[in-house]
């Protein structure tokens, strides 16, 4: 049976993937400069219950956006559902379901250095670990620290993830999981 969650995932895998393709090696046919001068390739892996882990995603895209950064630097699967899309990039991550909800990230010019950061799992951005319960964190989770380093570097600059809590994948590109993850069948409903 297919849900509407599959589909759009799906039609966002494919997006995600052309848009990755026609970026291309430097020399390559449909070199994008944009997408090579950002500095953070970031993957979204989410599941519907986790509200904080939307949020997140959403400051994400605000500070992609202002930077103009392409689609294919920013993308979230799972909002609606976990899609058989999910299912295919976590397992071609070497992920499983209780990874989720997570942030996959690498820098652009480096995406075999990809890193997993862990995101808040229920309705606050801090999820269950904030130590004070009132979402008024006396620290810098992972995920904000992630993006103040990619708010302060510069188009063209490599991201630095080093001392970043995150665990690294080993062998996970970032730019290719597209490419590894086969692609879902998505039913007509």
């Amino acid at each position: 049976m297919s849900h509407h969650f599959d589909e759009h995932d799906h039609d966002k895998l494919l997006r995600w993937r052309n848009e990755l393709s026609a970026s291309g090696p430097e020399s390559g046919p449909g070199y994008n400069a944009a997408a090579a001068a950002f500095p953070a390739a970031a993957l979204f892996l989410v599941k519907p219950s986790a509200t904080g882990a939307h949020d997140v995603f959403r400051k994400y895209r605000t500070v992609f956006e202002e930077r103009a950064a392409p689609f294919a630097s920013l993308v979230v699967f799972g909002m609606h559902g976990v899609s058989s899309t999910v299912r295919a990039l976590l397992d071609a991550a070497g992920l499983t379901e209780s990874d989720l909800p997570a942030l996959l990230i690498a820098p652009t010019a480096e995406p075999e250095h990809s890193i997993i950061v862990t995101l808040p799992s229920g309705a606050s951005l801090e999820g269950d670990d904030d130590p004070n319960g009132d979402g008024a964190c006396d620290y810098l989770a992972p995920w904000q620290d992630v993006l103040d380093r990619i708010r302060i570097t510069r188009d063209g600059r490599p991201l630095r993830l080093m001392g970043v809590q995150g665990r690294k994948l080993p062998g996970v590109n970032i730019t290719r999981l597209a490419a590894a993850a086969p692609a879902p069948t998505v039913s007509p409903a």
